[in-house]
């Protein structure tokens, strides 16, 4: 389970995400301006809330519907009837409809009393399915902190119930999102793209369960029973109700018809619709079906999408789907409530307000200004329908399935269907009519579905519920009209809709439609005063020259003089002036001449105003064309010349006065091509122009004329007819591209150029390290293997001479150490500076490096008359051992070099994760300038006794550096020295046992292709009282196997005939058993140690230290002796 602290913290980070969304769009108007078909798309996959994670499974796991039936709805609806989403588009958008209330009364005589019986129908309808989102919300949480069967549990008390808070919560986050403005006309662009946003974050939480279900669950027990097979008698009328919800739930209206910009957004929307449902659905059925293997019955359906990942340990998978109907919820909670604000305050309070208080102005102090009052008025709308759905889903809390709860709002709703047929295609409808339907409709709705329910969370069960009331068993809810083999669900819809149209077409055929038609009716005297105003007396005249002297025009002639009228001062204000000429002429007969002309002349001088103001703006407009650099030519619908400016006529040339308001713009286009352009034959040319503009399609195009000049001619179609085309100079422009053009082609062929040569340079630069890196390798191999033998031949002159001879040989071997030491530095710092020293990690035990070295180093300490101490470890670290090695090498050496007298100290302790390996003297410290400069290249502390190049050090941090560490100093001057190197912790691949050592009295076997290697080594081992068999190749050593086994193998890397030390312990191995096998080489490349590593076998690099050579052999025999 998760803690209650994390879901929240990811709740509320969520849900700030979401509003960020949407203020983001809300400042930024053009965020995805292109792409807005797409947005409006996802936008509509708002129907998917917190139902389509948990309600969808519960239909899958009872009736085993691999597609929801109410997504089969939505998908039949936009591939067959989508022309009646675009119907609906038109037409609200023709009467500013801002809900379906609105559209339904606006279509229908504009009948308050419509308006509100649809809000309050719609309102009853959705608190069922904001009651779904509170109760999915809350047992989905419950499940997710305390686990599935808390999702059981009955309702707690009110000041425990989450529900309320969430419900609380929600409507916080609808008022801030949806409330933030007064107009609800306006498009709301943060709202749809936030939605949009939501829809493609729950279609990846949904995806992802599904991948974990097909791909990521472990082994499920065996079902007890399959999938229930439950009778699906409510599988069509499911289909019917969400085709209807497309455009009768109130967020998917608001979404899908109020916030649609375009028709064409709706085509978009045709096939990515429908395919988003589809890739939502997919889920559904195999999470039912692992849910009933995985729980039974013990886990309710709604919750295996939650309980699953729980079970199987996945709670990013858990919390993610959790996330997903949590936002699900959101989106539907703050659409709908929104949508459901609106409707409330326009058709529930603002009519009685208007009559009121509003009326007379009271409020703010008398300026008529009632938004803030409108904006309170919703968002108390949100908070009281929030407390409604909190109120039904604790009634019904334990006792219905989400996807029960769905069915019941989708049908409620369903009731609606009539009322909005009839406003659709039969406006003249009586609004009388279409509001007995909807009160009948929903009677029988709430008869069928609503009662029985009731009856069933109260524990009774009256037997009128199944014989009818009265005995009338045809009336009874459970067998109405006869309707017994129907599903309730189907029952519900079915005499829904039937009563509905039933009463209304009744009522439609005893009651008439109210006739509206406008005032008409004005006097000849009349509207000669009213056109004479702004028409020439002549052209007044003729207009109205059969009217009659005496009574009231003709409805034909007074519509003529409005058309006239309309030409100068526009529909509006020709009504608005004929309207206040026909009340001027009503008070001068009832109240005198005194009064006549007083409304006239006050719209005349209205309307003379604007006139002023249009013909300012038009001088305006003009002195700008005319200064405009760009030539710009405007032709109307039937290609004729109507404007130009001044640059037009020069840039062609044209004569004087041919240039005229009605030219045909193809004369003008033919002379500009023949007489400027120079083309001949110039009817293609033409033609296409006027093809463009015969289209109205935007077009672009340049023309160079004969001078050289070049003019670019680009095209756009006006608003209701007409072309506009703007012609620009651009031979400037185009010059200067040209010579950008020029200079770029050189300035490409020179990168080109000088990329060849740095290419070049790159290829003879890593032939000559490649090239230094064998050299190093070579000189390395063939430098270090006389010095290997010399050291053994040395340290056995020392073991077998005399006094004299042996202060002889310990001379050698110091001057053979200080030889190896400047040699390995020299090729060490070139593998460094050729990058060829790559490390190869890998776990061994951390004494296997350290013993060694005490060993080797405690003989130079006691010639020195020096203590070498040492704290044994049974550590294992991850490390190369190797590098390793030689840090630590460069550590002791300097620690003895610079120590005259006391100690050096070699241990290891803990630092966090890693280990620390120290190495303390007491030598003479180093101050704190100093401590820095040490590390540099050739770089040796004062006074250093012996030969040296300064290099140690500074190989030792490089080296630490590609160990992923780094070399750490501590010092005191005049007290000592610590240097110190971390490395990784490992685990032991074995323990470690202490075991006895010994070499005397062992056969070993040698091979060595290099004579004199092979004798020195020989010689040492003799030395140490071990039986030696030294041979010079492979052949040779399985000869001496064949003939007697050997205890310990040394095998040189490097053999004759293409032949290696590892291959040869491959092949000993499989005839002779595999005794303890030790790889010696001088070529200190990555190659031999992976070879080395990949067999498992040690290696030790050559020139050997007698005494590093018996540790390891010691340490072989000791793990042998263990395994």
């Amino acid at each position: 389970m998760l803690s209650v602290a994390a879901v929240v913290i990811a709740a509320l980070s969520w849900l700030g995400l979401l509003f960020g969304t949407g203020l983001y769009a809300e400042r930024h108007p053009r965020v995805f301006a292109k792409h807005w078909r797409h947005v409006y798309a996802l936008s509509l996959a708002v129907h998917c809330t917190s139902w389509t994670f948990y309600g969808t499974v519960t239909q899958a796991a009872r009736y085993g519907w691999p597609l929801p039936p109410t997504f089969i709805g939505a998908i039949l609806f936009y591939a067959l009837a989508v022309f009646f989403m675009i119907r609906l588009v038109r037409l609200a958008r023709e009467s500013n409809a801002t809900s379906l209330a609105d559209l339904i009364a606006t279509r229908l005589g504009k009948d308050a009393w419509l308006a509100a019986t649809v809000t309050l129908v719609t309102v009853l309808g959705l608190i069922p399915y904001i009651a779904l989102q509170l109760q999915a919300i809350t047992m989905s949480f419950s499940t997710l902190t305390v686990g599935p069967d808390a999702a059981t549990d009955g309702a707690p008390p009110v000041w425990r119930d989450g529900a309320l808070y969430v419900a609380l919560a929600m409507a916080l986050f609808a008022i801030v999102f949806g409330t933030r403005r007064a107009s609800a006309a306006e498009h709301n662009r943060g709202l749809v793209l936030a939605i949009a946003f939501e829809s493609m974050f729950k279609l990846l939480a949904m995806l992802a369960l599904g991948g974990f279900v097909w791909f990521g669950l472990r082994e499920l027990p065996a079902a007890a029973h399959a999938l229930p097979a439950q009778p699906a008698g409510g599988f069509v009328p499911l289909v019917i109700l969400g085709t209807l919800a497309m455009f009768l739930m109130p967020h998917q209206f608001h979404v899908g018809v109020v916030e649609c910009r375009e028709e064409s957004d709706v085509r978009t929307a045709r096939w990515q619709f429908p395919l988003y449902l589809l890739l939502i659905a997919l889920p559904a059925l195999p999470l039912a079906r692992a849910g009933m293997a995985q729980f039974g019955d013990r886990v309710p359906s709604d919750m295996y999408a939650l309980a699953l990942p729980l079970a199987q340990g996945n709670q990013a998978i858990a919390l993610l789907v959790f996330l997903g109907g949590l936002s699900a919820a959101t989106g539907m909670v703050i659409v709908g409530t929104l949508a459901m604000s609106l409707m409330i305050g326009n058709h529930w309070f603002a009519p009685g307000l208007l009559r009121g208080a509003w009326a007379r102005g009271i409020g703010d102090g008398g300026r008529g200004d009632h938004r803030g009052d409108l904006l309170l008025l919703r968002r108390a709308g949100i908070v009281a329908i929030m407390l409604l759905g909190w109120a039904y889903s604790r009634l019904l809390s334990g006792n219905e399935a989400l996807a029960d709860v769905g069915a019941v709002s989708f049908s409620a709703l369903a009731t609606l269907a009539p009322a909005l047929a009839f406003a659709v295609w039969r406006p003249q409808t009586p609004a009388s009519a279409a509001t007995a339907g909807v009160l009948a409709g929903f009677v029988a709705w709430s008869w069928v579905m609503l009662v029985p329910m009731i009856a069933a969370t109260a524990g009774a069960d009256p037997a009128w519920l199944r014989e009818g009331p009265f005995g009338l068993h045809w009336l009874a809810p459970e067998a109405l009209f006869g309707l017994t083999g129907w599903s309730r669900l189907g029952r519900a819809v079915g005499a829904s809709l039937f009563v509905g149209s039933a009463v209304t077409l009744t009522f439609a055929a005893t009651r008439a439609a109210p006739h509206r038609r406008e005032a008409r009716g004005s006097d000849l005297q009349t509207l000669r005063n009213a056109g004479r105003r702004f028409l020439p007396p002549q052209r007044v005249d003729e207009l109205l020259r059969n009217a009659p002297a005496n009574g009231a025009v003709p409805l034909a002639i007074e519509s003529r003089l409005e058309h006239e009228l309309a030409a100068i001062l526009g529909s509006a204000s020709a009504r608005l002036l004929l309207d206040a000429a026909r009340r001027d002429a009503a008070v001068s007969d009832q109240h005198g001449a005194d009064r006549r002309g007083a409304d006239l002349d006050t719209v005349a001088a209205i309307v003379g105003e604007a006139s002023e103001d249009l013909r300012f703006n038009q001088r305006v407009l003009e002195a700008a064309l005319e200064n405009m650099s760009q030539g710009i030519s405007v032709v109307d619908a039937g290609l004729r010349l109507v404007a130009w400016n001044k640059r037009y006529a020069e840039l062609f040339g044209f004569p004087p006065g041919m240039l005229r308001v009605g030219l045909p713009i193809a004369e003008a286009s033919a002379w500009a091509l023949r007489e400027v352009a120079g083309i001949e034959r110039q009817d293609d040319a033409l033609q296409r122009r006027l093809d463009h503009m015969r289209a109205g399609s935007t077009h672009l195009s340049e023309r160079v004329f004969p001078d050289g000049s070049i003019i670019e001619i680009r095209g756009n179609p006006m608003p209701g007819g007409g072309f506009v085309a703007t012609f620009t100079d651009v031979t400037a422009f185009r010059e200067a591209e040209t010579g950008l053009m020029r200079i770029n082609e050189t300035l490409e062929q020179r990168v080109d150029e000088r990329t060849a040569l740095l290419e070049s340079a790159k290829r003879e630069a890593e032939h000559a390290n490649d090239a230094k890196s064998r050299f190093l390798a070579a000189i390395g191999h063939d430098l270090l293997q006389p010095l290997h033998a010399a050291h053994l031949f040395a340290d056995t002159l020392q073991q077998r001479g005399d006094g004299e001879q042996r202060a002889l040989a310990m001379q050698i071997c110091g001057a053979l150490d200080s030889t190896t030491d400047l040699l390995t530095t020299l090729l060490d710092m070139s593998r460094l500076e050729a990058g060829g020293l790559v490390p190869e990690p890998r776990a061994f035990p951390l004494g296997d490096v350290l013993e060694p070295l005490v060993a080797q180093f405690g003989v130079i300490a006691a010639e020195r008359g020096l203590r070498l101490r040492h704290v044994p470890t049974r550590a294992w670290v991850r490390s190369d051992p190797q590098l390793l090695r030689r840090v630590l090498q460069n550590f002791l050496a300097n620690a003895l070099r610079y120590t005259e007298a006391g100690g050096v100290l070699l241990g290891v302790r803990r630092h966090g994760d890693a280990l620390r390996i120290e190495v303390h003297d007491t030598g003479p410290g180093i101050d704190a300038g100093q401590r820095e400069a040490i590390f540099e290249e050739f770089r040796r502390g004062d006074d250093a006794p012996g030969q040296g190049l300064g290099l140690g050090l500074a190989i030792a941090r490089r080296i630490a550096g590609l160990l992923g560490s780094g070399v750490r100093l501590r010092s005191v001057p005049g007290r000592g020295s610590a240097f110190a190197i971390d490395v990784a912790r490992a685990s032991a691949a074995h323990p470690q046992h202490p075991s006895p050592r010994g070499l005397a009295g062992l056969r070993v076997l040698i091979v060595d292709n290099e004579a004199q290697a092979l004798d020195a080594l020989a010689g040492v081992l003799r030395g140490w009282g071990c039986e030696v068999v030294a041979v010079g190749d492979g052949d040779a050593a399985a000869a001496a196997l064949a003939s007697s086994p050997c205890a310990l193998w040394i095998f040189d890397y490097h053999l004759d005939a293409g032949d290696d030390g590892v291959a040869l312990h491959a092949r000993l191995a499989g005839r002779h058993g595999a005794p303890p096998c030790l790889i010696l080489s001088a070529d200190q490349t990555g190659a031999v140690r992976m070879a080395a590593q990949e067999a498992g076998l040690p290696l030790l690099m050559k020139p050997l230290r007698p005494l590093a050579l018996k540790s390891v052999l010691d340490r072989m025999l000791a793990a042998r002796a263990v395994g």
